[in-house]
């Protein structure tokens, strides 16, 4: 339905757990990253209204962060895109990498984070050495934010762009390989890592984002003392898998039925490439009204931040499946 169910590899790791040959549209809204509230507010909140049969497709009903039947939308579970891809490539071993991987909070094309790097760069060179860094996409378009890692010793890769279908994959690789996962935010990465098994860490101080502040690190803080504090592994692993639903993964016909793939409808076509991008557009410019208690980083901005960027916000062709064989690809290194 909208281009953020393609976000990280997510349906294409759903496509391969449900027995397709390629990705189908979404008959509805996937979550695309852990979130410290409800999906419904951090995600979806440009669509306070759906299709009559679309879903809003959530990880779980378990987190910490919100409860399913206080929210104003009705959620279905269906666990982490991650744990699927997670058991689909159960059988293939990793290298260890020998280092520490960490996966700093990083920039979107709405908000732009007001910090320095260079102190949890110096910070993590002083307590686990030479590391490997991963950044997100929108912070590799900016040269200065991968110097300052170079410079204190670290390496720098990319799990891809946000709609590489091997982007979820990479960041098994990394965080199944890491000696330990650390990031100065409790995060998606770190849940993952956690829910892998791999040690965690959260370092520096608080981070403001947007018109958020500092409000999501006092949260993660808050409510989930066990990334914060010394914790055994094995607490914080079981933790994760609850916070990225593993109790509600489906087989494979469930899985179809849950997407839409069990049946063939125009709806979900037409929604990706002219219903969704229109209203996405007429809630940023203020011509579509939002749900009450939205939790957008970027409010209060002008809509011109988002014209900046008008191609990134369109739908494009869907991604590729990988072969089997390439489930765990290696991280791309990228170029200055």
């Amino acid at each position: 339905m909208d281009i953020q169910n393609h976000y990280y590899g997510h349906s294409a790791a759903l496509a391969q757990h449900a027995g397709l040959r390629s990705v189908r549209h979404l008959h509805g809204l996937l979550q695309h990253g852990w979130t410290v509230r409800s999906p419904t507010l951090v995600h979806f909140s440009d669509f306070a209204k759906l299709p009559r049969t679309a879903r809003r497709l959530v990880w779980t009903h378990a987190s910490r962060g919100w409860d399913p039947a206080a929210d104003q939308f009705e959620t279905t579970p269906i666990g982490a895109p991650f744990l699927y891809l997670s058991a689909l490539a159960a059988d293939q071993p990793v290298e260890a990498l020998g280092a520490t991987v960490a996966f700093p909070v990083h920039d979107t094309r709405l908000v732009k984070l007001q910090h320095d790097e260079a102190p949890l760069a110096r910070e993590l060179a002083e307590r686990d050495g030479p590391s490997i860094i991963c950044l997100h996409p929108e912070d590799l378009e900016r040269p200065e934010k991968q110097r300052v890692w170079l410079e204190h010793g670290h390496r720098v890769v990319s799990a891809g762009e946000r709609r590489d279908p091997q982007f979820l994959g990479r960041v098994l690789r990394l965080v199944r390989g890491a000696n330990r996962v650390v990031s100065n935010q409790l995060s998606t990465a770190v849940v993952y890592a956690a829910a892998e098994g791999t040690p965690t860490a959260i370092y520096g101080t608080d981070i403001a984002i947007g018109a958020l502040g500092t409000e999501v690190s006092r949260r993660t803080r808050e409510l989930w003392p066990e990334f914060h504090e010394d914790a055994d592994d094995a607490l914080r692993q079981n933790l994760a898998r609850h916070e990225l639903g593993h109790e509600h993964l489906l087989d494979a016909p469930a899985l179809r039925t849950a997407l839409g793939w069990d049946r063939t409808s125009p709806g979900p076509f037409l929604s990706y490439w002219t219903g969704a991008p229109l209203r996405k557009a007429g809630a940023v410019l203020g011509l579509v009204k939002r749900p009450e208690g939205v939790q957008d980083a970027g409010s209060g901005g002008s809509p011109l931040v988002f014209l900046r960027h008008p191609l990134s916000h369109l739908p494009s062709r869907l991604p590729r499946l990988p072969e089997h064989d390439a489930l765990l690809p290696e991280p791309l290194v990228p170029a200055l």
